[in-house]
């Protein structure tokens, strides 16, 4: 029976002591020193919510809080290479399984081309968004924070805020990519 109280004893205080140290550390700023994400992070991050992006269809586009978005800004110059990247796009988004609802997918046309030039390539992949930037105002925040993002042809993630958050560089292997992906969601 004491063998058993000492027990019970034990059970009760473990979890007490885990909540006790871990409150000190993060009091005393104990933290890891480097992030574990193959993406670069953005900080400070770039805020969307003034950007005036319309789709090509007219309407208005928005980021929808509690979405996640890959965004990939082309120039649409070489429409093999856009659409390898469309289908790198679309390959991310349903290997996330059950995860794929969260995050979408938005691509950011230069304003200087013709719709009719790629209408078979936004035909092809429904559920991606292919907007303007107006006024290009989320190129030029990108610019200002990072490098061209029509010359970079990285993509970026936007966070369930819808900041742009993390920037995938164009060297990235899709399991890299994929990885900080499953990890953020």
């Amino acid at each position: 029976m004491n063998k058993n109280k000492w027990l019970a004893i034990i059970i009760l205080i473990t979890p007490i002591v885990v909540l006790g140290l871990s409150t000190l550390t993060f009091y005393f700023g104990y933290k890891p020193g480097t992030a574990s994400n193959n993406g670069e992070l953005i900080y400070p991050h770039i805020e969307t919510e003034d950007a005036k992006l319309v789709r090509t269809n007219g309407e208005l586009f928005s980021f929808l809080k509690g979405k996640w978005y890959l965004i990939y800004f082309d120039d649409m110059a070489d429409m093999s290479e856009s659409e390898e990247k469309l289908k790198f796009l679309f390959s991310l988004n349903t290997t996330l399984g059950r995860e794929m609802n969260r995050v979408k997918r938005v691509v950011i046309i230069s304003e200087n081309e013709s719709i009719g030039d790629y209408q078979d390539l936004i035909d092809s992949f429904p559920s991606t968004f292919f907007v303007f930037d107006k006024e290009n105002i989320l190129k030029d925040k990108i610019t200002n924070a990072r490098t061209d993002p029509y010359q970079s042809k990285s993509i970026y993630l936007s966070d369930d805020f819808s900041n742009i958050m993390e920037e995938f560089n164009s060297e990235m292997e899709f399991k890299e990519i994929f990885e900080d992906l499953k990890t953020l969601l």
